[in-house]
């Protein structure tokens, strides 16, 4: 049985469609390929094995399929070539790519007929543009880091003429053209110059896949019979971090040890056996070796020094292009699978980075879990608190009506009393029911030491009618709410009609419900927020507490080294 996952070379758009995934940075240059008009070029910056010959690819078949001409040239092997030989072999690439819509005339070129230095080279972009009947010729040039130093300058000066020209009238025809430009490290150091493909290109950097893309791959493990756990692509996404190769390395290597199911021990043996032996480690490795001021910014952030990512920073614009970084507002190493490779390259420890990184992997696991924690032991404070609190009625509108004395009327009130919020209570007693001129008495009688009245609690109703409100609060601070005994806490007022005459009082009792809930919830919420970012922050400076506390000794070695 073939191999499922793909580690060498370009995927191709359709026989390896189960393991491509679709990246932002390639709607982007749809975007831009099929724009009326061609405001600029485009320079594809990353490191090594990152999946950019794969998106020319895919860009290639998307605009073919819509009608457009394009060439992919792949310049990897002409370094040694001569410069007439160089022209030879871009024309006949751009002849051959174009064929399906060339004129005949121009699909007979005899070798000798190529061009061979770069006016030629103009003349034949120029009928080419000319003749064919598309509306847009799109040229994929990927490796440029393949033209020979000695003549980089007038190739590119020559695609930068074009750009340029493409706006006079009797050279209209080149604004068919769309140069792609594909590259790395070598890429970015062409940025100097008057002829820099830089000069007339928008640069995408392309970023590493999502965890949704790595869950596009994990899912191929069916087809192999693996059984792939939910949990899968965040594993392999805490490893790799969404990197092109290393995620596809990854699942090469699980298919490899084919276990019935995948857990999360195989995916950190599979991770040990990539930094046990893997080409493209050691070249980036090698890569980074060559490069000294970026080697050093690289072991000074292993070394926890908080660096800006700018790239306007030259050793940071080359260290991102070497693979080893990634902007996440500060420099930060572009995966834990770098991160151990290079702690071993520098010779550093790898216990605080293994206690961070576990920290900082495992809290979005564990964060449901202590939320379904949370949840599930604060049920009863949720049932209670939307039975009745939220879903019960609130205003009541009680009527009365007492013979002695002779008065009726009604009590409008919210049953439910909020810690710390006034709650109104007003009384209107019915004139035609009063056969007294002499005053009834309300008074409000309470048992409970935390219930406050704004004002009087005893006041008169002169005839023929009066309505009263009596403001009625709770001190918040008399009743904490405990959880672990939870229920709906009551506080009961008596309101007590007295009549001038003497006669025995009426009473009304009104039973409040006390809504202790709300800020139980908002300060649970608070805490486990304050929790969480307390936690973040220690995860974040791991490195530097456990500097703070190791022996003062130990803290001068680390000098030493950091001098040396």
């Amino acid at each position: 049985m073939n191999p499922l996952f793909k580690t060498r070379g370009p995927l191709d758009a359709e026989s390896d469609a189960a393991l491509i995934v679709d990246r932002p940075e390639l709607a982007t240059l749809l975007r831009a390929t099929q724009s009326p008009t061609v405001d600029a070029y485009y320079a594809i910056l990353s490191a090594r094995q990152t999946g950019k010959t794969t998106l020319l690819y895919q860009l290639r078949a998307r605009l073919r399929a819509r009608g457009y001409g394009v060439a992919l040239l792949d310049l990897s092997g002409v370094r040694e070539q001569p410069e007439p030989e160089f022209y030879r072999f871009v024309a006949s690439q751009i002849q051959s790519e174009l064929d399906p819509i060339l004129p005949r005339k121009l699909k007979s070129f005899a070798d000798a007929d190529l061009p061979h230095s770069p006016i030629e080279f103009r003349k034949m972009l120029f009928e080419f543009a000319r003749q064919v009947q598309v509306a847009r010729l799109v040229i994929l040039i990927d490796e440029v880091e393949g033209v020979p130093d000695a003549f980089a300058d007038a190739f590119f000066g020559t695609i930068r003429n074009i750009f340029s020209s493409r706006r006079k009238e009797d050279e209209a025809p080149f604004e068919k053209y769309f140069f792609v430009f594909c590259g790395a490290k070598e890429l970015h150091r062409l940025t100097t110059g008057p002829n820099s493909p830089l000069n007339i290109a928008e640069r995408l950097y392309l970023q590493d896949f999502s965890l949704a893309g790595v869950k596009k791959l994990v899912a191929v493990f069916t087809r192999a019979k693996i059984r792939a756990p939910g949990e899968t692509a965040q594993w392999v996404y805490d490893q790799t971090r969404g990197h092109p190769y290393l995620t596809q390395k990854l699942c090469a290597t699980l298919e490899q040890a084919r276990p019935a199911t995948i857990t999360s021990a195989h995916v950190l043996r599979a991770t040990q056996d990539i930094l046990r032996s893997d080409d493209h480690l050691e070249k980036m490795l090698i890569q980074i070796a060559a490069e000294a001021p970026s080697e050093n910014l690289i072991k000074a952030i292993l070394q926890n020094k908080q660096v800006r990512f700018s790239r306007l920073q030259p050793e940071v614009a080359r260290a991102e292009l070497l693979g080893a970084l990634r902007d996440a507002g500060n420099c930060v190493i572009r995966n834990p699978i770098y991160e151990a490779a290079l702690r071993a390259r520098f010779s550093l420890p790898l216990v605080e980075q293994n206690a961070t990184t576990r920290l900082k992997n495992n809290w979005r696991r564990l964060l449901p879990i202590a939320a379904a924690v949370l949840l599930t032991a604060n049920l009863p404070v949720l049932y209670l608190y939307v039975n009745d609190i939220v879903l019960a009625p609130k205003q009541v509108n009680e009527r009365f009506e007492f013979s002695d004395p002779n008065v009726s009327g009604v009590m409008h009130y919210d049953r439910v009393l909020k810690a710390g919020r006034e709650n109104a209570t007003t009384i209107i007693l019915d004139a035609e029911k009063i056969n007294s001129t002499a005053p009834i008495f309300v008074a409000i009688r309470k048992s409970d030491a935390d219930i406050l009245v704004d004002g009087s609690a005893r006041r008169p109703f002169t005839p023929p009618s009066q309505s009263e409100t009596y403001k009625i609060a709770l001190n918040s601070s008399a009743m904490p709410y405990n959880p672990f005994d939870p229920f709906t806490a009551h506080r009961r007022v008596d309101f007590v009609f007295e009549s001038a005459s003497g006669s025995a009082p009426q009473i009304i009792t009104v039973d409040y419900r006390v809504d202790f809930y709300s800020a139980f919830l908002v300060s649970i919420f608070l805490v486990v927020g304050g929790i969480l970012t307390a936690l973040a922050s220690i995860a974040k400076s791991w490195q530097r507490i456990r500097e703070f506390f190791s022996p003062p000794e130990q803290r001068q070695r680390e000098e030493d080294d950091d001098e040396d």
